[in-house]
């Protein structure tokens, strides 16, 4: 149980190491209700081999993030309907002054909803038809 939050939880394990070369970690992603990824410090390129890592992820799994992992503006388009961006729905939330420990300042989280339902209709529209507009 966390105890600050009297939530129960499942078993917790914690492993050394770095998580993109961990064998365990595909099928743990496979079974996930919510991932919580504090990547506000990551570099891009961190966060891009993360989020080839969410095309594995089921319908309806939440991804609770401090930097988006979808461009603003992004558009599904014939180019990038295979990208992982395309299966994300994102929605932006405030947190406030001094709501975090690491620091006073006030700031956005983001929850991204894997959706695969607007990649679907894009194929079904036909190519050069199915532009549509991500948040």
């Amino acid at each position: 149980m966390f105890r600050a939050w009297q939530l129960p939880c499942g078993t917790i394990r914690i492993r050394l190491g770095d998580f993109l070369e961990s064998p365990e970690l595909n099928e743990v992603l496979r079974r996930a209700d919510v991932i919580l990824v504090n990547n506000y410090a990551f570099e891009p390129a961190l966060n891009q081999k993360l989020c080839q890592l969410f095309l594995d992820l089921r319908d309806g799994c939440r991804i609770i993030s401090l930097k988006s992992f979808v461009p603003l503006g992004h558009k599904i388009n014939e180019r990038n309907a295979h990208s992982p961006e395309s299966i994300l729905r994102v929605e932006k939330f405030p947190y406030y002054t001094e709501a975090v420990s690491w620091t006073h300042n006030g700031g956005h989280y983001y929850v991204s909803t894997v959706d695969r339902t607007p990649v679907g209709e894009f194929h079904k529209k036909g190519p050069g038809r199915g532009m549509r507009t991500r948040r």
